[in-house]
């Protein structure tokens, strides 16, 4: 009788176990990210379309030097980069100033030519801000694609700015 009573005790508490497990949550079962990060924190988006050229992209800055890029200050615009469809212009902004000029691209090569600038006054850290962007643009010397996004990078392949594709 004994070992039917434990038995029974078992069987019950593993009934008793079953029953109280919790329904995974939504966290638990979301579906995977469209966009995973490499090694090197550039996503790779599933299917993004690869480019044969830039012409008539446009592009907001996500990242400046491995540094993650702050929402604009209130009223002010993000920066950006604009290639126009002929394949030779490119207009942006900086932060607080808009600018303008020529660029060549042959392959994954990329250079700017001189840039005419707006001489617009802001707030000091959103022209520390527009100070680094075109100084980084001045290095760029190659392109890639990583995913959706456009990845500028130096003489040394460094990666100096990585930007965020904007949708038509």
């Amino acid at each position: 009788m004994k070992t039917v009573g434990l038995v029974l005790l078992a069987l019950n508490l593993a009934l008793v176990g079953c029953a109280s497990r919790a329904k995974p949550s939504p966290e638990d079962t979301a579906p995977e990210p469209l966009f995973k990060l490499t090694n090197k924190k550039e996503p790779a988006v599933v299917a993004a379309p690869m480019l044969k050229s830039l012409a008539g992209t446009r592009w907001i800055v996500l990242e400046i030097n491995g540094t993650t890029v702050p929402n604009p200050l209130p009223g002010w615009a993000p920066q950006s980069l604009e290639f126009d469809a002929a394949g030779t212009g490119v207009t942006g902004h900086g932060g607080v100033n808009r600018f303008a000029g020529r660029y060549s691209s042959t392959d994954n090569t990329l250079s700017f030519g001189p840039l005419a600038m707006t001489r617009r006054a802001g707030p000091q850290a959103q022209m520390d801000a527009e100070q680094t962007y075109t100084e980084a643009l001045s290095r760029v010397v190659a392109w890639r694609q990583a995913g959706s996004n456009l990845v500028l990078t130096d003489s040394g392949s460094k990666r100096l700015l990585l930007l965020g594709r904007v949708a038509e």
